[in-house]
């Protein structure tokens, strides 16, 4: 029996094709350059302000979080600066927060306590109502306990009526 071209032609066809088919592959799109999420969260939390600390990162606003004597309203300006964090934390995927409630040392220790818990509850529900998770929030009371300036003035009596936003170290990426 003989074999024709046109048989052996058509038996390398299908070689011939997967040969050409290969031949026609692009080669993989490059992988895309890793992205370093922690350094980009580090840049986002300074440009909001905020500063590296021991147990975190600590906000430094112009303008401080402050109450006056013995109230827990947050001020008109402050909901607009925490807005303000808040979109920017949540921007660059920072959802963890500690917030420190503090007061100065008038009046009773108990009283004071539960005044400052007030307080970190009050910029805890502004950062909820911006789109934080209410179990991402550790709201603390530390009342006179922890001041952030001696209690032996006016203004610093009026500085330690304040409330503290820490990011903590574990909230970031690593």
């Amino acid at each position: 029996m003989r074999i024709g071209p046109r048989v052996i032609a058509l038996a390398g066809a299908p070689a011939l094709l997967a040969l050409l088919l290969c031949a026609c592959q692009s080669a993989p799109p490059p992988k895309p350059p890793s992205v370093d999420r922690a350094a980009e969260q580090r840049a986002a939390l300074n440009s909001l302000g905020f500063a590296s600390g021991d147990d975190g990162w600590l906000l430094n606003l112009p303008e401080p979080i402050s109450f006056e004597i013995e109230q827990d309203a947050l001020k008109p300006s402050m909901e607009q600066s925490i807005a303000t964090t808040a979109e920017g934390l949540l921007k660059a995927n920072v959802r963890k927060l500690r917030i420190e409630g503090h007061t100065d040392n008038s009046g009773p220790r108990e009283y004071n306590v539960n005044l400052s818990l007030r307080r970190a509850h009050a910029v805890a529900q502004e950062f909820v109502s911006h789109g934080f998770g209410r179990g991402d929030i550790e709201e603390l009371g530390l009342g006179p306990d922890k001041p952030l300036h001696p209690n032996d003035t006016r203004e610093n009596r009026s500085s330690n009526r304040c409330v503290v936003i820490i990011i903590p170290v574990d909230a970031l990426a690593q």
